[in-house]
């Protein structure tokens, strides 16, 4: 512009920079972009710390480097930015959580009062937090807790009545005792309820607790060894008709359907933890639980086995017949399938658009495949959660480049550590290859075949081939 009075980033509204940064998910990025100018800085640091997280590698280093809450404590004014907080592990000395960073933590949930998600998956420490988690937080909306707490604690968060989103992990019967008290006060916006690892847990006293929140749209009751999954779907018919989303587990043997087996109607995405070990029972079962499916448009499907098997023929031609229409999302966990079942589920889920799954067969069988579904854009190889075996290595970048070029509709193929991503620009396809955090870009002529990199000016390269 004349006169160069737009030629510094400050002249940009305000309200449109914080745009830019919503989209850099790398902190090394925002970090640098927060050095740029006093504008700049103020929204990075929106950005920088919106959400925190403490990680288990962050608690070996505890000493050696700073932690989020010690830069809380210097930088107060930054915590007015931070929505979501997540423990994942604590620092400890002498096998107990180190006290100091136990008292940081209480204070920076002092000072967070626009807290909106808390997570804590180390009990050690939770007791010290629950009065903070409870007092002076009016958006709290999501809370994940590995809840072994006594009734004092459990009594404290009889105050929180804002949740949206309430998962316990390992609850204590003093948890489960007052758990009706706690879903009861924030009945009028809880739509989301887990319960896993629970030993006490019966489906007597779960109906006591869904009984309060008959609109609940999301469930997920996994590891609770008290209740089948029979009793379970029977359970949530009664009192939570309407549920949308629902993950269970199945370890007992099969049982006949009966005529007052439940139906969900309005059931949109099913997941579905296998404990079984006897293949028959485990066709009967999935044959049983997709049956209160049968008259639900599902979008999402998830199969997780507990020991590697393979997919039953049966069950795949349950879905196809009563989902082929309507599915989105497919994912097979530790679940191997063959050329003919990838082919069947390719060529009949018309809307199929994320499929997950073991990806050890033949390329050419995967691409033949992948052609077939039209609207597939997303694929992930569960190698990484299972455990590669077979006789087929993971596929290479050169394996990679064949499907996209088959297969046009594709647009991210996800492996264990490497992540690639295309686009097509008339006959040329460009590939983004991600490996550890680090992009990497090509571009392959469709008519000379020939692979190009892309002009980069980041000082970090590596040669790949694709």
């Amino acid at each position: 512009m004349a006169g160069g009075r737009y030629s510094s980033a400050d002249a940009l509204p305000f309200d449109i920079i914080p745009l830019f940064f919503y989209w850099l998910t790398n902190y090394a990025d925002l970090a640098s972009s927060a050095l740029v100018s006093k504008t700049w800085h103020q929204a990075a640091t929106m950005r920088l710390y919106y959400s925190i997280v403490y990680t288990a590698e962050m608690a070996r280093q505890n000493g050696r480097i700073s932690s989020p809450f010690d830069v809380l404590l210097t930088h107060k004014d930054y915590a007015l930015h931070v929505k979501h907080m997540s423990i994942q592990s604590v620092p400890t000395t002498n096998s107990k959580p180190n006290d100091a960073f136990t008292i940081n933590v209480a204070r920076c949930l002092d000072l967070c009062k626009n807290l909106t998600s808390f997570s804590c998956m180390s009990h050690g420490i939770l007791p010290s937090l629950i009065s903070r988690i409870a007092a002076g937080k009016p958006r709290l909306a999501d809370l994940k807790l590995e809840a072994v707490l006594n009734r004092p604690e459990t009594e404290l968060l009889l105050g929180v009545k804002t949740l949206k989103r309430l998962s316990l992990d390992f609850p204590t019967r003093v948890v489960l005792h007052y758990l009706p008290d706690l879903v009861q006060n924030n009945a009028v916006n809880l739509e989301n309820l887990s319960i896993t690892n629970s030993f006490d847990l019966d489906h007597e006293y779960l109906g006591i607790i869904l009984s309060h929140v008959p609109k609940l749209k999301t469930l997920r009751i996994s590891d609770c060894i008290c209740i089948t999954h029979v009793q379970l779907l029977r359970v949530i018919a009664q009192c939570c008709p309407s549920l949308t989303s629902l993950t269970l587990m199945i370890y007992t043997p099969y049982q006949q359907v009966d005529p007052q087996w439940p139906s969900f109607l309005d059931l949109r995405h099913l997941s579905i933890n296998v404990r079984q070990c006897d293949k028959d029972a485990v066709r009967g079962t999935l044959g049983a639980v997709l049956t209160a499916a049968n008259q639900a448009a599902l979008e999402s499907f998830t199969l997780k086995s507990a020991e590697r098997s393979s997919l039953p023929s049966a069950v795949l031609e349950d879905l196809i017949k009563h989902q082929k229409g309507t599915l989105k999302k497919l994912n097979i966990m530790n679940t191997d399938i063959s050329e003919a079942q990838l082919d069947r589920i390719c060529a009949e889920f018309s809307e199929l658009q994320q499929l997950s799954f073991i990806m050890s067969l033949r390329v050419e069988a995967l691409a033949g495949a992948f052609i077939k579904a039209k609207k597939l854009t997303t694929v992930i190889d569960t190698i990484s959660a299972t455990g590669h075996s077979g006789s087929l290595a993971p596929l290479t970048s050169r394996e990679i480049q064949r499907l996209f070029k088959k297969a046009k509709n594709l647009r991210l193929i996800k492996l264990t550590s490497r992540t690639y991503t295309s686009s097509w620009n008339k006959t040329q396809l460009e590939i983004s290859l991600a490996r550890d955090g680090h992009p990497f870009i090509y571009r392959f002529d469709g008519q000379t075949g020939e692979v190009k990199e892309r002009p980069s000016t980041k000082s970090r390269k590596r040669s790949v081939v694709v």
